[in-house]
């Protein structure tokens, strides 16, 4: 049923590209950067392996089948930030009587998410913090998260360390160049150019150094977003 993360890893590029030109826009406009443009992302990668991961016991299949219906209900409103509380209260039911289990922590995640999509910003990242993450994308992708709600509730230097440790742990082209950007336009905003300048160079020496024409683009966004802070320091 699941893809391997090699393979999800192809599908992020275009809903990440959606989701930076939505951050630049906002940078633009000189508005906090948006917590759930890597929603989708995450949705994704909870649909590809997430419950792969449950194991065939008692507790984790009833745990799955209460989780099912609030997943769908979520899976609906993905990308808007109405989700209704029924559907927070419902993810919270399964944490709470299955919290041991698979289906509890893939809940945790799902809370979370719900929570910053209403504007819960300090209470999705409590409930981030509380899920466990694993393979290869997961335990970056929770930090971006993190990172997401701390930016929006102005705790910016909090999000800079949470983006740039997300990018450290995907460790990719894709992932990591998003983050480190996210983490580099907030730095700016805040006029800390020098730290802008110095994540831009890494995303540049680090994961876009020789890319080839697949990550060109990026690469001239990088290099004008390097340039754009060399200039204001």
């Amino acid at each position: 049923m699941a893809e391997n993360e090699n393979d999800i890893e192809k599908d992020i590029p275009e809903v990440l590209d959606d989701s930076l030109n939505k951050t630049e826009i906002i940078l633009e406009e000189n508005k906090k950067l948006i917590g759930n443009v890597i929603m989708g992302v995450v949705a994704l990668l909870v649909v590809f392996f997430g419950y792969d991961n449950l194991v065939a016991a008692p507790a984790e299949k009833e745990g799955l089948e209460e989780i099912w219906e609030a997943q769908q209900d979520f899976e609906s409103e993905t990308g808007k930030r109405d989700s209704s509380s029924t559907i927070i209260e419902d993810f919270e039911t399964v944490i709470e009587n299955y919290s041991s289990t698979s289906s509890g922590n893939i809940a945790q995640l799902y809370l979370g998410i719900s929570l910053m999509k209403t504007g819960q910003f300090s209470e999705a990242e409590e409930a981030l913090e509380d899920f466990s993450p694993a393979g290869l994308l997961m335990p970056g992708l929770k930090l971006g998260l993190i990172g997401d709600c701390q930016s929006e509730n102005d705790d910016y230097q909090s999000a800079v360390t949470n983006y740039s440790k997300a990018a450290e742990l995907l460790n990719s082209k894709t992932g990591s160049v998003y983050f480190l950007k996210k983490a580099g336009i907030l730095l700016e905003q805040n006029g800390q150019f020098s730290e802008a300048i110095e994540v831009y160079e890494t995303a540049l020496d680090k994961y876009l150094k020789g890319a080839d024409r697949t990550y060109a683009q990026e690469k001239i966004e990088m290099e004008k977003y390097l340039a754009r802070a060399q200039a204001s320091k």
